[in-house]
This record gives C-alpha cells, structure tokens and sequence, in this order.
C-alpha cells in the first residue's frame, strides 16, 4: 500500500465522520455533496491509472469545495477545514508528484484481461 492509498484511507475515516453529521444535520443537499466526493475514494485505493486520481483531485473534490463554497452552511465550511484540508493537503503533494500522463507513456496494468474467465479458449 502506497503513501497515497493510506490517504485515501484517512479520507474515508474521516469522510464517515462529516457524512453522519451531515445527515444529522438534516441538510439533504449536504449528504449528497459528501457521497459525490467520498464514493469513488475506495476504488482509488491500488489504483495504478494516473488519470483516475488526478480526475478525482481535479474533478470531484473541485465539484464539492464550489459546493460547499456556494451552498455549503458554516457548520460544513468548518468541517472542510478541520477533517478534509490536512489530508488534502498531503494527498495534493502526492498527486503533483504522479507522473504526467500527458507527457510520458503511462503504462497501467489491465487485471481484468489476464483473469481466466476472459481468456479466449483454445
């Protein structure tokens, strides 16, 4: 397990902390803005397709932050501060030091074309 991979752990702790306050807070619209940004953590977790966590930095957690920028109330304004941004702020780090797929080969290995229910029989 990578660096990053126990990141995503701790987001997903954490994430299930803001999660339950936002539905105690009764606040609809916040639950779905914290399961937006949390369901797609755990399969990043191994994931060696570039792409993806740099489209969940990129995508997903902007989507939620101008959620919560916009309509967020100040109770989950302050758990952005207090739960997400130390993690994020690591997990930033560590995505900025993924190579760019842009620029170099990113070869990722397919599990799915190697398991014996898709090879071809003979």
């Amino acid at each position: 397990m990578t660096e990053l991979d126990e990141h995503y752990k701790m987001l997903l702790n954490v994430g299930f902390v803001v999660l339950r306050e936002a539905v105690l807070s009764g606040s609809s619209d916040w639950v779905q803005a914290e399961l937006d940004m949390l369901h797609n953590v755990p399969s990043l977790i191994e994931e060696p397709n570039v792409y993806r966590h740099r489209y969940y930095w990129d995508k997903e957690r902007a989507a939620y932050l101008n959620w919560i920028e916009r309509f967020g109330s100040e109770h989950a304004k302050s758990r952005v501060v207090v739960f997400y941004a130390p993690i994020w702020n690591s997990i930033g780090k560590l995505i900025e030091s993924l190579p760019d797929p842009k620029s170099a080969a990113v070869v990722v290995p397919s599990k799915v074309s190697s398991h014996s229910a898709f090879r071809k029989e003979s």
